[in-house]
């Protein structure tokens, strides 16, 4: 059940953002700014995520 739940909080960070990458994406015809720098942002979090589990699972994880 633990990991159930460490599952759905990072679920839960990743689509919340998702949402503010989104939502902070530039309208067509405002000019300036890369299309693709919402998704870039989704990526590096996705990213963040997977390195600080890593941390975590080597040095902070109990072990069994």
């Amino acid at each position: 059940m633990k990991g159930m739940w460490t599952f759905l909080q990072t679920l839960l960070v990743f689509l919340s953002t998702v949402a503010v990458a989104f939502a902070n994406e530039p309208k067509a015809g405002e000019g300036g700014g890369n299309p693709y720098e919402a998704m870039y942002m989704i990526w590096y979090v996705l990213i963040g995520i997977v390195l600080a589990w890593g941390v975590y699972d080597s040095f902070f994880r109990p072990i069994d």
